[in-house]
Order: C-alpha cells, then sequence, then structure tokens
C-alpha cells in the first residue's frame, strides 16, 4: 500500500489499544469506526442505533450493521513481541516526504550520541553526589519476633549512625507502629521482614528478662548485634503520645541535650517506666557515678527494676551524650528480670509509646533496648537501611533530605533517564504507522465475516445477517452496496471500503460537503450554521441559514474539495471581517443570539492557539516542522509525580520544547494543567465541539503560572534588545508583539507614566509585558 495511505487510515485505527478480548475487542472496534465515520463525515449519530433504532432519527438498528459490514475485512498487524497487551502492532510506512529520510537519519544519530554524552556526564556527577552521602545510612526500627509473632521487622530509615544525639518516639496504636525520629514523622518506612502488625509488650505471651545493649532471640542471653553508643533515656507510655506530649518532649530534649533554652519536664501522664542516665540509681540523694566509670546496674525511675551486669568488661561507662549524662555501650549488655503481675504496668499494654534518646556509631545492625521470654521478644534496633537508603539514586529520590540541590536532582534524574527516553524517541522514528490493512483472505486468513445485527449491542448476541450498505436515511432504500469482487467472484478485498470512500465523496451526497463546511464554518466563528457539527438530526435544530450552506458546499465541490481555497473564501468575507463590537439595539432586539449573524461573535482562542500565541509574541517559538512529539514543562508538583515514576514524559526545557501545541504528546492519564485549564480535550475519543468555559483558574493560569511569566521575561527581554531604553519605542513593540496594534494615546500615555517613573525599569517593563499576555484582547478574537 502506498506510505501516505497508510498513515491516512491511521484514522481507523484510533480506536481501543490495550487489553485484547478476542470476539469483544473487534466487536468494540468495527463499532467504533462505524459511528466515527458516520458522525465526522456525515453528520449522522449512527452510533446511537448500535443497541436498538435510533430514538430520533429514521436510523434503524439494521443500518448501523449494515455500515459495520463494510469494515468487516479490516485486519491489525499483530503486536510486536513484548507488547502482549496490545490489541496490534505497526504496519510499515516508507518515507514519502522530500528529504524526510536524511532527516530522520540525521536525528537518529544526534539521539544516538545523546545516550554516550548522558553516560559520561552521569558518571562524573555520580562521583561527586556520592561524596556528600554519609557511609551506612542507618534507620532506628522495632522488631516483633517468635512466641506467635511471627517476624514483623521495621524501621525508619532517617540517619542516626553519626555519633550525634537522637530521639525516637516509638509508637503503636495496636494496628502499626509509627516512628518520629527527632521530632520529624517518618517520611517512608523500611522492612527487612513481615509487616507493620503493631505489636506491643501486651502481646509478648511470657515476659521474664529486660535487656539494652544486645540481641537476645527473647531468652535474656547476649548473641550478638551489640550496640555502639550511648544511651541516655528510655521512657515508656501507656498511651500514644499525641502532638502537644509529642511537641513538650521535643523541647526537652533540646534544652537537655543541645542546651536550647529552659528545659520542661517530659510527661508524665501515662509514664510507665524511665531509665534515665541522669539518675542511675533512681535516688535523687545520691549522686551519678564519675564519668569514665563502670557502671553495674540502671535502676527504672518508675518500678524500680534494675537491669545489672557482673562481670565489668561487660558495664557500660558512665559518659555523656550531648550536654547530659549517659551510659556508653561497647560491648556492653545489662540484664533485669520483669514479670506481669508486679509494677511494670505497660507489660499488659496493646498500645503505647516508648522513647529513646541515644547515640549510635555501628556499622552493622545492632539492638537496643529488649523484653523477652519464652523464645519472643519486642526490641529496638538501629539497622543499615535494607531498602537501600545509601545507595545514590534512593538518596538524590529523597527529598525527606537535603544533601542536594534541586537543580543536582533533576539532572541526575534527565541523565540517568536518557537512555530510556531515547529508546523511546528511536521506536518513534521506525518508519511505521499505527494503522491497518484488509485481509488477505483464503488461504491466508479467514473468509469475509457474516455481519449480524448484533441484538442490544451485545457482541455475542446475534441477530439477523445484513449485507454492506449505505445509510436509508439517505439513500431512501436498503439494497446492498455495489462491491466489486476480484476476478475469481469470491473474494471481495479492499471493495468494501473503497465503495464507502467513493460514495462519502460523490459529489451526489448529500452530506459530506455540507458537513465539512459546517465543520468549518465552526473553526472560524466559533459556532457552526448547524450548531452539533456532528449531528445533522432532528436534536440540531437544523441549520440557521441553510441556503448559504448549500451553496457553501457547492463551491466546495467546484473548488476540488479544496479546504485551502474554502478557508480564503470565508476569511476574506465580510462577514467574518465584522467586529464584535457593534451597537445595534433593533438587530440585538430581533436576534439577541446572534444567529444571523449581523456581528462578529467574540470567541476565546484554544488552548494551544494561546500557548502559540504566547510564544510567537516573546518570539520563542520554534517554527521546526514535523519530527517527534513534544514535552513542554510541567508545573512543579505534577513533573515530581511524573519525574520519579515510569512515564514516558521526556521534559523538555529548551528550544525543542517549544514547538507548536500540535506537536504536544498527547496522553489520556497526563493532560497539561495549562492546556486543560483553557478546555483543551484529552484524545480518548472523537469529539465534535470543545467546551468554551471562562473560569478563575484561566486568570490564574495567565498571570501566576510558570509558562506565562517566563515567556513575559523574554518578551520583556525581546522588547529591551530592539528598543532600547526608549519607553515609547518598548510600548510600540510590545503592543504590536501582542496585540497586533499600536496603543492608543491614552494607552502609550499611561504605560509611559508607569515605565518612566519606575524605580526598577527592568522589572517594571517585564510586569507590563505580563499584563499585556493577560488581556483580554490578547485571548479572545473580536
Amino acid at each position: 500500500m502506498d506510505a501516505e495511505r497508510t498513515v491516512a487510515l491511521t484514522f481507523l485505527r484510533l480506536a481501543p489499544f490495550t487489553e485484547p478480548r478476542g470476539d469483544r475487542t473487534r466487536h468494540e472496534l468495527l463499532s467504533e469506526m462505524t459511528s466515527t465515520v458516520s458522525s465526522v463525515f456525515l453528520g449522522l449519530t449512527m452510533g446511537c442505533a448500535q443497541c436498538h433504532d435510533h430514538k430520533y432519527d429514521a436510523i434503524p438498528i439494521d443500518d448501523f450493521y449494515r455500515m459495520q459490514a463494510f469494515f468487516s475485512t479490516v485486519q491489525i498487524q499483530p503486536p510486536l513481541r513484548g507488547d502482549g497487551f496490545q490489541i496490534g502492532g505497526p504496519l510499515p510506512a516508507r518515507f514519502y516526504r522530500a528529504h524526510e529520510e536524511a532527516l530522520i537519519n540525521d536525528k537518529r544519530a544526534r539521539l544516538q550520541q545523546q545516550v554516550g554524552e548522558a553516560k559520561t556526564q552521569l558518571a562524573s556527577l555520580t562521583k561527586e553526589l556520592e561524596k556528600r552521602i554519609p557511609r551506612q545510612a542507618s534507620g532506628f526500627g522495632l522488631q516483633a519476633i517468635g512466641g506467635g509473632l511471627g517476624n514483623d521487622y521495621i524501621y525508619d530509615p532517617a540517619n542516626v549512625t553519626d555519633g550525634k544525639p537522637h530521639y525516637t518516639v516509638a509508637s503503636s496504636d495496636g494496628k502499626a507502629w509509627s516512628y518520629f525520629t527527632d521530632g520529624k514523622p517518618a517520611q517512608r518506612y523500611g522492612s527487612k521482614s513481615g509487616t507493620n502488625n503493631g505489636k506491643w509488650f501486651g502481646d509478648l505471651p511470657k515476659p521474664e528478662h529486660i535487656t539494652l545493649g544486645a540481641y537476645t532471640e527473647g531468652d535474656g542471653r547476649a548473641r550478638g548485634g551489640d550496640h555502639k553508643g550511648a544511651f541516655a533515656e528510655v521512657l515508656i507510655y501507656g498511651q500514644v503520645l499525641n502532638e502537644e506530649q509529642r511537641g513538650t518532649l521535643d523541647r526537652y530534649v533540646k534544652a537537655r541535650y543541645h542546651g536550647e533554652g529552659q528545659a520542661p519536664e517530659p510527661p508524665t501522664d501515662g509514664l510507665r517506666f524511665w531509665l534515665d542516665a541522669g539518675d542511675i540509681d533512681a535516688n535523687a540523694e545520691t549522686p551519678n557515678p564519675a564519668e569514665g566509670s563502670r557502671v553495674a546496674a540502671w535502676v527504672d525511675k518508675v518500678t524500680g527494676t534494675a537491669l545489672g551486669q557482673a562481670e565489668p568488661a561487660r558495664q557500660p561507662k558512665m559518659s555523656r551524650l550531648g550536654q547530659s549524662p549517659a551510659l556508653y555501650f561497647d560491648n556492653s549488655f545489662l540484664l533485669g528480670s520483669i514479670a506481669r503481675g508486679r509494677s511494670a504496668k505497660f507489660l499488659d499494654d496493646q498500645a503505647g509509646t516508648m522513647v529513646v534518646i541515644f547515640s549510635a556509631e555501628s556499622n552493622g545492625e545492632v539492638y537496643g533496648f529488649a523484653v523477652g521470654g519464652g523464645g519472643a521478644m519486642l526490641s529496638t534496633f538501629v539497622t543499615p537501611d535494607g531498602a537501600g537508603a545509601g545507595k545514590l539514586r534512593d538518596r538524590v529520590y529523597d527529598y525527606s533530605n537535603d544533601l542536594f540541590a534541586k537543580n543536582e536532582r533533576d539532572l541526575f534524574y534527565s541523565l540517568e533517564n536518557r537512555d530510556r527516553f531515547v529508546k523511546q524517541s528511536l521506536k518513534r522514528l521506525q518508519p511505521e504507522a499505527m494503522s491497518l490493512r484488509h485481509s488477505f483472505g483464503p488461504p491466508y486468513e479467514p473468509g469475509v465475516p457474516v455481519t449480524r445485527v448484533k441484538l442490544r449491542g451485545e457482541f455475542d448476541n446475534d441477530g439477523k445477517v445484513v449485507k454492506a450498505g449505505f445509510p436509508s436515511i439517505v439513500t431512501g432504500h436498503t439494497k446492498p452496496a455495489a462491491i466489486r469482487l476480484d476476478p475469481f467472484k469470491r473474494w471481495p478485498t479492499r471493495s468494501r471500503r473503497m465503495a464507502l470512500a467513493t460514495w462519502i465523496t460523490s459529489p451526489d451526497n448529500p452530506l459530506t460537503a455540507r458537513v465539512m463546511m459546517n465543520r468549518l464554518w465552526y473553526r472560524h466563528f466559533g459556532r457552526g450554521i448547524v450548531k452539533t457539527p456532528s449531528d445533522f438530526g432532528k436534536l440540531s435544530g437544523g441549520a440557521t441559514h441553510p441556503d448559504l450552506l448549500d451553496w457553501l458546499a457547492g463551491q466546495f465541490v467546484n473548488q476540488r474539495w479544496s479546504l485551502k481555497a474554502m478557508h480564503r473564501l470565508i476569511v476574506t468575507s465580510s462577514t467574518y471581517r465584522q467586529s464584535s463590537f457593534v451597537v445595534n439595539e433593533t438587530a440585538s432586539a430581533a436576534d439577541p443570539l446572534n444567529d444571523l449573524w449581523w456581528r462578529y461573535e467574540q470567541r476565546r482562542l484554544d488552548a494551544e492557539a494561546i500557548r502559540d500565541s504566547v510564544l510567537t509574541a516573546s518570539g520563542r517559538l520554534n517554527n521546526e516542522l514535523y519530527g517527534l512529539p513534544i514535552f513542554p514543562p510541567l508545573p512543579g508538583d505534577i513533573a515530581e509525580t511524573v519525574k520519579y515514576s515510569e512515564n514516558k514524559w521526556d521534559t523538555q526545557v529548551g528550544h525543542e520544547g517549544r514547538k507548536r501545541s500540535i506537536y504536544i504528546y498527547q496522553q489520556r492519564t497526563l493532560n497539561m494543567p495549562f492546556m486543560q485549564a483553557f478546555d483543551s480535550t484529552v484524545c480518548d475519543e472523537s469529539r465534535p465541539r470543545r467546551r468554551t468555559s471562562v473560569t478563575p483558574l484561566q486568570a490564574l493560569s495567565l498571570f501566576n503560572g510558570d509558562f506565562v511569566n517566563e515567556e513575559a521575561t523574554a518578551l520583556a527581554k525581546r522588547v529591551l534588545r530592539e528598543a532600547g531604553r526608549s519607553v515609547p519605542e518598548q510600548i510600540r513593540l510590545a503592543y504590536r508583539y501582542t496585540l497586533s496594534r499600536p496603543p492608543s494615546p491614552e494607552e502609550a500615555k499611561h504605560f509611559g507614566d508607569l515605565l518612566g517613573q519606575a524605580e526598577d525599569p527592568a522589572a517594571a517593563l517585564n510586569g507590563f509585558c505580563r499584563v499585556l499576555l493577560n488581556t483580554n484582547e490578547f485571548v479572545y478574537i473580536d
């Protein structure tokens, strides 16, 4: 098939692409072709007759399936390898424009060069950024293991292994653990095993031991995982601390350990256990051991429970954490006895909070405070981030740290994904088209399927057999269409669609030329002669000027179906050249809705035209024709979401991303917010008309949006570059580039005073250009 015709047939392929479901998918594909062709070229809403006779127009259900029969020989190429979720694949389509192949080859070479350059730059950037990552970044967490508890192993991957004071508030509401490290909630949770079920001390089957400094497996014996660092305090509450209590605790830690202000008391409501290195023996009247001395026991200030160590070599040393006392653990371990029924009420709690004030210097996984017995335990631990927080990529994409500037993160993302996006672009440069072809027929493919009416539009509910034919509402009969057979009189090939195309484009067809001219009128005037461009039926209300529509249709056919000639005819007419600012009280009273076109109907530019106009005014519109789709910058929040996903949006911030809006990549799940604010369509189905709205969001997009503000700055620079310091010339050029007219004397004086008296001339000029881009005159056709 001719390459240009292959590309043209992609019109019929604009139907569901994914989720192949056999006969159902083919029925939906053929039905969409039938409905779209009928409404686009004939102005008939035949899709309303897919399930039953049309409710308003004389279109029986039989006619829908007679039209569908014209497409029954259509076949789609099998999907490419690896595209199993696609209904089909592309067809080869040779380059057919002059010099197109040479341009594509040049583009392909430049893209491949980008990959090599990106890899070199990424290696250099990676080496530089890795220097800023702390070695073995670790996180504080809880582990509930054994005795029916499973093995839940959840942590907050905030770095706590730098040897500095840290504190973590670990809570359970009976359903899940939550962490606040140094007053900040966990941005995410790491899991080494199990799930976050929020097990607490009351879930332990038989608590017997309380330990500090090592892993015990719940039997009270140290088995490695020795903590290296200091413990200053361990507090246990019988409830989840609220925001106010956490705030008090935060002030307490900052004052006592960092010397920031007067230290309040920590929250005491619900306090069930408190190890305080500032009072090792829980007796305020006795002094603490001297700094550097070994400590044989540490006593809880609430229950009097003692954690001790008889072996001097395993005893922690008295030390300091920040500005307060602490016990330094290095191959140290403390053990105490505990049981239910005594004063340790927290052992019966199903929910609560544990606060640990500590420092950690360990490079491996280490354990801290634990309660266990009977082979089960609930323990705190510090672990290297098993989710890979120590890796550069995870750190760059984790905005909870301040290791990297935004431009460095953006550059890293761009370089890292260059290969993926280049492969995406190279695939688009293949001489292929998502088109369709006619069936080869026997013996290569099945014969022409019999077309049956589908009762209620259900793909598996067959009715009577019908043959390909034109709508009876147009022809006045239901005779089958004449379809040319092959020489052997048995296989109709392309002739089915050829017969339909010939009938649609026949000068004798009463609808096609009228429908096309009505669409053209709608594009120029914002409203068609028939108000519903894809529906010429009873609900359309009919044509306001039927004779005019007939005359335009006749001219269209006489001009050999030349749209260019009809565009010229319409825009040079006196009707088009009218102004919307017409005062005619008689006409207004007789025709308030302007159905008779006694004045021009003021209308807003489409979203694409507004974007292109802004770029044209700033002098930065890229007029390059053809080529790959473009991916203009998105607003910050959406850009960040897209950036860290497998999305296809390859953001282009330079000249390439400023091509005309018709080249913007269309993705149903990602519509550009600026365009969406001005009613751009989502390309999921054929839409006869665009909704035109006036909303506050449009004003905000123009005045506050990044795109318009950036282009206003570019326009100001352009004006300054060409007009110099002459304020009148600056105003004249700005008006010419934005509104295509000179300023009125009043406007020239007003803005002349504004710019001439400004303390910051550059900022004033920028604001002036921004105002012009926000005027109604800029976005409306008068």
